[in-house]
């Protein structure tokens, strides 16, 4: 194998990322609040983005390869697009107003993103020292987070078709715990 990186995990993510921007932006001009709108959709496609990231990780958590590495980052920045709107779009700036109307969920949301940077800041930065323990330990707990705060946005706490995104994550995560029980289950195992 060479030494240069497949460039394909990467491309592919970005690639999306770029043309849910373009659709969030361009569809998001004919809604009556605009910047609303943006900041619900960008975390639908934070979502979308993160949810193969999410699901490569429950197969295989360590060490991740460039496919996790390439959507966890796009999810990452797709969420930050989210914050952006959430916070300086819908609230003006104001985190005293995110947390009056959210509670504590904005806490949550305050650790989701900071945890989240830092898993890819140590993703990419730190790739040959993923094994170690506290960025497995970091990749755990941020990884429960997003997975918590996805499936609280959309299947806890949203009705309708957006409901069904977070169930949907619910239960491709379940098979895939499902389906590495299985791959790391011998036969042999099962017989005796």
């Amino acid at each position: 194998m060479g030494t240069h990186a497949d460039p394909l995990p990467f491309g592919l993510a970005i690639f999306s990322l770029g043309i849910g921007v373009a659709l969030v932006t361009f569809l998001s001009l004919s809604q009556f609040d605009v910047t609303y709108t943006r900041t619900q959709w960008t975390a639908l496609l934070s979502l979308l983005l993160a949810s193969p990231a999410i699901v490569v990780y429950t197969l295989d958590p360590a060490p991740p390869g460039p496919w996790w590495r390439a959507f966890w980052t796009v999810g990452l920045l797709a969420y930050l697009l989210h914050f952006w709107w959430a916070v300086f779009g819908s609230f003006h700036g104001s985190f005293q107003a995110v947390i009056a109307r959210q509670g504590l969920v904005a806490f949550s949301n305050f650790a989701v993103t900071g945890l989240w940077l830092a898993d890819v800041v140590a993703a990419w930065a730190l790739a040959a020292h993923q094994t170690r323990w506290p960025l497995r330990i970091l990749r755990i707990v941020t990884w429960l987070l997003v997975v918590t705060s996805f499936v609280g946005a959309t299947a806890i706490f949203r009705t309708g078709p957006v409901r069904y995104l977070g169930w949907l994550l619910v239960a491709v995560i379940v098979a895939a715990l499902v389906l590495r029980w299985f791959r790391t289950t011998r036969p042999r195992d099962l017989a005796a």
